[in-house]
């Protein structure tokens, strides 16, 4: 029951809020849905950094059903300066032997695209204890996409992460790699989108 309401709220973001991306961070830390909170406050204190305005608000979406279930699905709003509109994302943690967990569709999709994206799956799936997922709608603006890829750049490299895009078909531990694929598949879709018109 848990598991399909945390699913609802990630297929009806991925619906209808077109152009949307969903990743997966894959990573070697046991880490539990508590555990979110401190990752965020490591980010915005990073974050700073650059602008002292910039900000991550964790909200959770639902909650912990049957009660005493583990909260595993939030909103994040991203601003990255203090004048910026923030920007909502949807975050879900799951432990990687959780039978709920999303990863085994999202690998065997991957992994079933080619040799080299099967074998980085494969290594993802024996390796990683934690599977976070990423998702956001409505990218269709550098004021949009640029919050996405700061929060998932942010979580990968704190937590070491491994990032999967089915969109972009890229398994990287780079982030730099994955933002550029990801806007590459971003103005792909948005000129076929043009071509079907």
């Amino acid at each position: 029951m848990a598991g399909r309401k945390d699913q609802i709220y990630l297929q009806a973001l991925m619906d209808a809020e077109r152009p949307a991306r969903m990743v997966g961070l894959f990573t070697g830390h046991a880490m539990k849905p508590q555990d979110l909170e401190r990752l965020v406050r490591a980010c915005v204190g990073s974050m700073r950094q650059e602008d002292a305005g910039a900000s991550l608000t964790l909200s959770p979406l639902g909650s912990g059903f049957p009660p005493g279930a583990a909260q595993r699905t939030w909103r994040i709003s991203v601003a990255g300066t203090a004048e910026s509109a923030p920007h909502d994302c949807l975050v879900q943690v799951f432990e990687m032997r959780d039978p709920e967990s999303p990863h085994r569709v999202l690998l065997d999709h991957i992994g079933g695209r080619d040799q080299e994206l099967s074998q980085a799956a494969s290594h993802l799936q024996q390796n990683a204890q934690t599977y976070v997922s990423i998702a956001s709608g409505k990218l269709d603006e550098q004021e949009r996409i640029h919050p996405f890829q700061n929060l998932v750049s942010l979580f990968a490299s704190a937590l070491g992460a491994a990032i999967v895009d089915p969109a972009a078909a890229i398994v990287t531990n780079d982030p730099g790699e994955w933002a550029e694929a990801m806007e590459q598949s971003l103005q792909i879709e948005k000129e076929m989108g043009a071509l079907r018109r």
